[in-house]
């Protein structure tokens, strides 16, 4: 049977794949701290164009980003023309100053915090992940429950592969263009899942304590990190752009009392 698992990472030759892990968790956590510290809306779709460039010079497949971004496009479908349509409605002369410059401003941060994290997280593989997050000191049981996850999504999504195919040979074929065939076939493929997850998950807790693993003790790092100039002003261009929104969002707080 096929293995058909989309997996994130794509070990390539660019800036951002260089660079430190440690230096990219920092700078997510800096664009996270962006989607707090934005004043407006405007802020947030920089912060998706950022994304976005992230993208490119990582070569991101656009396949990923299209399909996750298609997922959450409802949302911002309702976010912006509920409000928009409203605020028409009503005779609002100036729209951006209410709920549809909240609305813009969820839908692009939802929008920035995909692009970011996919392109940042598709620059490293499980075991720079978990070292990124071990070398900013963390706890042991943080950075082993996110490499244990990120794992176990992998291997689940190529059990439902498998179970997909045998229900096919079975006649039971989840591709139909009838959504409530689909849906029926659906349910029927959750049952076998969860069993197989909670089974695949027990199974991996103790190979991984059979190899050494644990939630405690911290295992050596395969590669050595240096964090270089690059890195440094990554971190440095994150943190002052978190700085000036926080400055321009006290400074609006500010005016309006």
């Amino acid at each position: 049977m096929k293995l058909r698992v989309p997996v994130l990472y794509t070990e390539k030759d660019t800036f951002f794949h260089r660079r430190d892990p440690r230096a990219k968790w920092l700078l997510f956590f800096s664009a996270v701290g962006m989607l707090y510290a934005a004043p407006s809306w405007p802020w947030m779709v920089g912060l998706a164009l950022v994304g976005l460039l992230i993208a490119v010079i990582a070569k991101v497949s656009w396949k990923w980003l299209l399909v996750l971004w298609l997922l959450q496009l409802p949302n911002f479908l309702a976010l912006v023309i509920v409000p928009a349509t409203r605020d028409i409605l009503a005779g609002d002369v100036q729209p951006f100053d209410g709920s549809l410059a909240f609305g813009l401003k969820l839908g692009f941060a939802w929008s920035a915090a995909l692009f970011v994290s996919i392109s940042l997280f598709s620059t490293m593989d499980i075991d720079e992940l978990t070292d990124g997050l071990r070398g900013l000191k963390l706890p042991e049981v943080v950075c082993f429950t996110f490499g244990y996850a990120f794992l176990l999504l992998y291997t689940s999504l190529a059990d439902v592969f498998r179970i997909v195919d045998a229900m096919a040979v079975k006649g039971v074929s989840l591709r139909t263009k009838n959504p409530l065939r689909f849906v029926a076939n659906l349910a029927r493929l959750m049952v076998p899942v969860l069993f197989t997850v909670i089974r695949r998950a027990s199974t991996m807790m103790a190979v991984l304590e059979a190899r050494g693993f644990s939630f405690t003790k911290r295992p050596e790092r395969k590669v050595e990190y240096k964090f270089d100039f690059f890195d440094s002003a990554l971190v440095a261009c994150g943190l002052l752009a978190v700085g000036v929104a926080l400055s321009f969002r006290f400074d609006l707080l500010g005016a309006v009392a």
